[in-house]
């Protein structure tokens, strides 16, 4: 989260979900989105223990399953498939 949560409940849900993540982990992002700049995600790998690939969509944006959905999909079934 960008701003940690105010009440007692959410900052516990927010701590447990704050740790490391144990399973396989697929992120994509576009080149070109203009909501969340890809920066965002460097370095992100050291929060996943068992494996992170990290894609950069070329000539997508923020909605890169709309723009370049067979490119999104052959991603998402080559990494199901190792």
């Amino acid at each position: 989260m960008f701003t940690p949560p105010a009440d007692e409940a959410a900052q516990t849900l927010e701590t447990r979900a704050s740790g490391a993540i144990t399973v396989p982990s697929l992120y994509l992002h576009g080149a070109d989105d203009n909501c969340m700049s890809v920066e965002l995600s460097d370095g992100m790998d050291a929060q996943f223990t068992n494996g992170f690939e990290r894609i950069v969509v070329p000539g997508a944006g923020h909605f890169l399953h709309l723009e370049q959905p067979k490119t999104v999909s052959d991603h998402i079934l080559g990494f199901l498939n190792n």
